[in-house]
């Protein structure tokens, strides 16, 4: 994707209910927008948690005089499942135990606004990561069903970290493959989009040092990517890579891509 273009969903998208209507303008299917949106949220979020828990204080102070979790939540511009970390952590509980234990708690209050709050949060709930975890799942399953449809030998990153491998690609090939010229040896799945962020992250955090143990591979974006980003001779691709194989992996892939949230 340009970066224009990128922009320009970027600075619109900014509800799940823009969503549909942004894929329908800019022809992208609804989960290209909602894993931009989801990464503008994120950003958003690691901007402002500094002043969020320096002033937990305050939101304690509001939620003891009646103002729920989710309209501090709104007022504030964060998600609601933060807000109610917040909260939990200033009455001195533990996140994990009230989580565990909502129906038997005391407090039904604060039990139906942590419900309320989860119900309501897109992005930080414990079923939105359980959905994020999904569909990562859904990206790497599609790419061993290519392998074993290209007849290509592999280990998978559990069968690496059996092996004792410290730095492990999802998928590390038998033998290398090209793309172009490029020699690939182990392909890793990113269920995301590629913006420059994330890329830049990604690259110090595990992609250099899949190269200097395996070599030179490829990373899939299935949400799409920055034209701009590059990676020294390895290999940038998304979903359109895998099309056109089998009926069942182009399935898969349009299940992966509309997936939203």
């Amino acid at each position: 994707m340009d970066k224009r273009t990128y922009l320009q969903i970027y600075e619109n998208v900014n509800d799940p209910e823009n969503i549909d209507d942004l894929a329908l303008k800019f022809n992208e299917p609804a989960g290209v927008i909602a894993a931009i949106l989801n990464q503008k949220i994120v950003s958003k979020v690691k901007r402002k948690m500094h002043s969020l828990q320096s002033k937990s204080r305050n939101y304690l102070y509001l939620w003891n005089k009646g103002i729920s979790i989710i309209v501090l939540a709104k007022d504030n511009e964060v998600p609601a499942t933060l807000m109610a970390s917040v909260i939990i952590k200033e009455l001195g509980y533990s996140k994990k135990y009230v989580l565990k234990h909502l129906d038997s708690l005391e407090d039904k209050r604060l039990a139906r606004e942590i419900t309320e709050a989860i119900n309501e949060d897109h992005f930080f709930s414990p079923e939105a990561h359980k959905a994020q975890s999904i569909r990562g799942q859904m990206g790497e399953e599609i790419i061993e069903k290519w392998l074993k449809y290209k007849e290509l030998g592999f280990s998978t990153e559990e069968d690496l970290r059996e092996m004792g491998m410290q730095k492990t690609p999802d998928f590390l090939l038998d033998e290398p493959i090209y793309v172009g010229d490029v020699e690939i040896l182990w392909i890793e799945s990113k269920a995301m989009f590629g913006d420059e962020r994330e890329h830049a992250h990604y690259l110090k955090k595990q992609f250099q040092y899949y190269e200097r143990d395996y070599g030179t591979g490829m990373v899939i974006y299935w949400y799409g990517h920055l034209d701009s980003i590059t990676m020294d001779g390895n290999i940038i691709r998304d979903h359109s890579f895998y099309r056109d194989s089998t009926p069942e992996i182009n399935m898969d892939i349009e299940e992966l891509l509309n997936s939203s949230i």
